[in-house]
């Protein structure tokens, strides 16, 4: 099963220039062959998630302002089972079981390659410098460069995605004509990029007002079909 799954998570991606940089061919099915269940086998099936979680954590900390973990443990299952599942595998259940695969990889990728222990055994720091080092190629020569740049890369993207899409005020209410934010006590992704969001009917009001009288300056016509 898990051969199948990284053939068509491979296919999935090869398929999508955005993620041609993420791995090179038949990487991840190369590794399966070389290194089995040893890479790919995990006694825990939470281990995917933890994975996934430790890396959030990495890519947007908690500082000054709220991070990944002030929204765990549902921001987690959100990345993985929504964002990731979804929006990036199209609701492919194999390609996904695929996915869940390389981040029990990239636990297991210390280990094998004798860089230290198990990912989610390290220390904070030591996760950190790990996570940069498979980025920056470090384990390209080593037989893992494939499946750890993937998962290390695929992780990077869908984290940020996930939590700069205003988690967890990120759905719109059904039906309604103006989608206001509920406020929930802490910035969240928007907030810390300053966005205000959806135009609410206030500011609608204003902006109609503002240019009510504005000069309708000759442009693009939308009825032209050769357009």
């Amino acid at each position: 099963m898990i051969r199948q799954a990284l053939a068509e998570l491979d296919s999935k991606f090869s398929r999508r220039a955005l993620f041609h940089n993420l791995f090179k061919g038949a990487g991840l099915v190369a590794a399966l062959d070389q290194y089995g269940p040893r890479l790919f086998a995990a006694a825990e099936t939470r281990i995917p998630y933890l994975v996934y979680s430790a890396i959030g954590d990495i890519v947007i900390p908690v500082d000054d302002d709220p991070g990944w973990a002030t929204f765990e443990p549902d921001i987690t299952t959100f990345g993985v089972d929504v964002y990731v599942r979804n929006v990036l595998l199209g609701g492919n259940f194999l390609a996904f079981l695929g996915f869940l695969g390389t981040m029990t990889a990239l636990n297991q990728v210390p280990v094998l390659s004798t860089y230290g222990p198990a990912f989610l055994s390290m220390t904070s720091v030591a996760k950190s410098q790990f996570f940069s080092d498979v980025l920056t190629g470090k384990f390209e020569n080593d037989g893992f460069g494939d499946v750890a740049g993937f998962s290390a890369g695929l992780s990077l993207l869908s984290t940020r995605a996930t939590f700069f899409s205003n988690f967890p005020n990120h759905q719109a209410y059904p039906g309604e004509e103006y989608q206001v934010r509920k406020p929930i006590g802490v910035k969240t992704g928007w907030d810390i990029m300053q966005l205000r969001g959806p135009v609410g009917a206030a500011e609608e009001a204003d902006l109609r007002a503002k240019y009510f009288d504005a000069e309708e300056l000759p442009g693009v016509d939308p009825s032209n079909r050769y357009i």
